[in-house]
């Protein structure tokens, strides 16, 4: 698999848009997207974020590996699984019908927290203009 499939792989799979995960490495929009698209090499310290925030390799992020975790990254894993250990027995004690709607609800929360990160992104960028008015003023 390609470094630009990864990418987008990770990504759908925590469901994020490309504006979430831009404000999480702390780039652009358009800069996930050309990366996604192997049209831009991934500078070091977006690749390290990167691998950070998905809990993955750099070199499973590059293709290099099927291997998402090393041994340090699959004990951290470990101890998430252990802190969410009861939710997953929960959740598999529902019918499927209730497990269908705990998905929905998941999404729509998702959703819902995607649109005020965005809201919150657009009014970092807005006092950052409205900053850089101020100093051109003066």
């Amino acid at each position: 698999m390609e470094t630009k499939n990864r990418i987008r792989e990770l990504r759908k799979s925590m469901n994020l848009s490309q504006e979430t995960l831009a404000a999480i490495l702390g780039t652009s929009q358009q800069a996930v997207s050309r990366m996604e698209n192997g049209a831009y090499d991934i500078p070091t310290d977006l690749l390290v974020k990167m691998a950070d925030s998905f809990n993955v390799t750099t070199d499973y992020i590059l293709g290099r590996t099927d291997i998402k975790r090393d041994l340090s990254g699959q004990v951290r894993m470990n101890h998430e699984m252990d802190r969410y250990y009861d939710i997953v027995l929960r959740y598999q004690r529902l019918t499927d019908i209730n497990k269908k709607t705990l998905m929905t609800m998941l999404e729509r929360l998702e959703q819902a927290q995607g649109e005020q990160e965005k809201l919150v992104t657009g009014n970092l960028h807005r006092k950052e203009n409205d900053v850089d008015d101020e100093d051109s003023g003066m």
